[in-house]
Order: structure tokens, then C-alpha cells, then sequence
């Protein structure tokens, strides 16, 4: 499953774009050990690595005596130690990857409309992804005032309506069809509806087919067989689930971390991304700034540089030009600290 791109909504966003990038293969820092480095490709400085920090092909590794680091290959089952005093490039250990061709999402033309009037019941969950279950669960954003939702799932001859105080409520329906397009329709008992969302027309949702199925549940149990941590093991899962366009099960392996105010920077991150991809740009605003504040607390410039590249493309969505200017600015000025041209010049 493919969905449908958007392009930002005014030219001024165009002209503040990056270029769209080739989709590229993930590689997974899973276990760092004293001091480990890395250096993206296209730049000159190497970087403090930690648990959890993702990479891509051309990037490269470096160990001092001592280090230590083991990655997990894109293929989310072939791991590599990379042991003391050595460099290399970051996919050596790897087989070939089955996912160059990928949808890699984070470009500017990915940016979805949406999630962001707070009065609006607009649909969280499932939005603009595949899911897993035949009953998904649904929810949407509670709206100031209602004391109850009529809910429906139109689509492929269904029709299912059902009414709740909650704002989450369990689709009970006849059977999906895999492949099918679904559409989540929240009506608030004071009068807004989620068709008023911006973003309503992509807020779709599909079963996955059970071929995939399949492909999704070997990787998971691949994953799980890895000694890692319930945090790293969950970036590795989300990765996973964003490869086969399950963002929704992405949200819900990594929003329990973000919750319990995890330090990891690459939780927010992740979310962020896929927030403002399925059009949550609201929760997308807040899970960059979370990103933003790590990478200031760590240091880290390039995470600092991609969480407000990111922020800015969101604060586009929400109509917040300046903000998005400033954000730009400073992004391409960490860029320019780390050498790295190319990046510098697109923002």
C-alpha cells in the first residue's frame, strides 16, 4: 500500500523544500559501548553514536580502544559488532538490502494536512496507514463541550455506525477486505465533525494483505529474538512497521516511551515524522520539540539540525511561516557547523 502525497499548501512552502531524497535503507545502533563515533555521509565531523541512533547507507562508523557498537542491518535480523579501534561503513556487516526502493518517509512532499484545530474530532487512529487487525481500535481528539461521538467506518459496501461517550471506541463491523480503502467518520453530539479536518480526505485507512502479514510477522519475531532493550527493541519494531506502512502500530509501540518521558532522542524523532506524514501535525509539533530539546541537552548537532528541519516543514502545516523561517535558519546554520553543503544549500 502506497498512499497518495501532498504537497505543502502554498508555494513560499516549495520554495523553502529540500529536494525529495531516494529512499534509503536504516541501519539501527542496538548496543554502543564506550566510545563510539559516527559521520553521515556528505559530512566531515564525526559524532558521539548512542543506542538508538539511526543511520543510512554511506554513513560510517568509528570505535576508539575499547568501543564498541552492534548494529542491526535493515533487514531487521543481521546483526554486526564492530569491535575496538576500527572504521567502516555502517552497512559492511549487511547482506545486500531488499529495501532501497522503499517509501522513506520525511520529505516535504510527504507533509500531510491535518490535526490541527483542537475543536475538530479529527481521527487519530487508524489515519492514512494499514493496520493489523480486522477490529481496529478508532480514536480521535476529544472536542471541548461534547458528551458523546456518533462513530461510523465507511468503505468497500460497509457502512458501520456506532455512538460513545469515549473517544476511543473498538470497529465491530463486518469483515475488511484486504486492500480496501476505509474512512473513519467522528460526529461530536454539539455539532463539529471530523470531515471538517483538513486532513479528512487522506484520513484513510486498509487491511493489510495477509502475504504481508506473513513478511511483518517474521521480521517481528526476528527482532525479538535480538538482546536488546524494550526501548531500542521498539525502534527497531517501528522502523519495521514504517517500512510496511503501518504507522498506526508504529504510534502505539513508541507513544508509551514518549509518555513515560523517555531521554531517547530517536522516540521523538520517529514520531514526529510519522505524526506530520499521516497528518497529527499538532502531536507532531510537540514530538519535534521534545526531539529538539534532547539533541540541545546532548549536543548532538545533526539531530538538533534534522528535528528542526522537521519542526519547520510542521510549522508550514500550521501556517506559522516565521516560525518555520527561524527553524530553517538555524537548521541550515548546524548543517554548515558539520560541513555538510549539500544539506546547507537545499534549506
Amino acid at each position: 500500500m502506497r498512499f497518495i502525497r501532498f504537497l505543502s499548501i502554498s508555494a513560499f512552502a516549495l520554495l523553502l523544500s529540500a529536494p525529495v531524497s531516494a529512499a534509503a535503507s536504516e541501519f539501527l545502533l542496538i548496543d554502543v559501548r564506550g566510545d563510539v563515533r559516527f559521520k553521515p555521509e556528505g559530512q566531515s565531523h564525526y559524532q558521539s553514536a548512542r543506542e538508538g541512533n539511526f543511520l543510512t547507507l554511506g554513513d560510517r562508523l568509528r570505535t576508539a580502544a575499547g568501543g564498541q557498537v552492534r548494529i542491526l542491518c535493515d533487514d531487521s535480523a543481521t546483526t554486526w559488532v564492530m569491535y575496538s579501534n576500527q572504521e567502516s561503513g555502517v552497512a559492511e556487516g549487511c547482506p545486500p538490502s531488499l529495501f532501497g526502493t522503499r517509501l522513506r518517509i520525511g520529505n516535504q512532499d510527504d507533509n500531510a494536512s491535518g490535526g490541527n484545530n483542537p475543536d475538530i474530532p479529527y481521527v487519530v487512529s487508524p489515519r492514512r496507514t494499514a493496520v493489523l487487525d480486522s477490529q481496529p481500535l478508532l480514536s480521535w481528539n476529544p472536542v471541548s463541550g461534547a458528551v458523546s461521538y456518533t462513530v461510523q467506518v465507511v468503505g468497500s459496501e460497509i457502512t458501520w455506525e456506532t455512538q460513545t461517550t469515549d473517544t476511543e471506541v473498538r470497529y465491530t463491523g463486518e469483515s475488511l477486505i484486504a486492500g480496501a480503502e476505509y474512512q473513519v467518520i467522528i460526529e461530536a453530539d454539539n455539532g463539529p465533525s471530523s470531515q471538517l479536518d483538513e486532513g479528512s480526505e487522506t484520513a484513510t485507512f486498509e487491511l493489510i494483505y495477509p502475504e504481508d502479514w506473513e513478511i511483518v510477522q517474521t521480521a517481528i519475531a526476528n527482532i525479538s529474538e535480538q538482546n536488546i532493550s524494550a526501548e531500542i527493541q521498539a525502534l527497531a519494531l517501528a522502523n519495521l512497521y514504517i517500512r510496511e506502512d503501518l504507522f498506526a502500530e508504529a504510534i502505539d509501540t513508541l507513544e508509551p516511551f514518549a509518555a513515560a518521558e523517555t531521554n531517547t532522542f530517536g522516540v521523538y524523532q520517529k514520531l514526529g515524522v510519522i505524526c506530520r506524514y499521516i497528518g497529527l501535525n499538532l502531536l507532531a509539533e510537540e514530538r519535534y520539540q521534545q526531539a529538539i530539546n534532547i539533541a540541545l541537552a546532548e549536543g548532538a548537532i545533526e539531530g538538533l539540525a534534522d528535528a528542526r528541519s522537521g519542526l519547520a516543514e510542521v510549522k508550514l502545516m500550521l501556517d506559522q511561516k516565521e516560525s518555520a523561517i527561524e527553524l530553517l535558519t538555524r537548521a541550515r546554520d548546524g548543517y554548515k557547523v558539520l560541513e555538510n553543503t549539500e544539506r546547507a544549500d537545499e534549506l
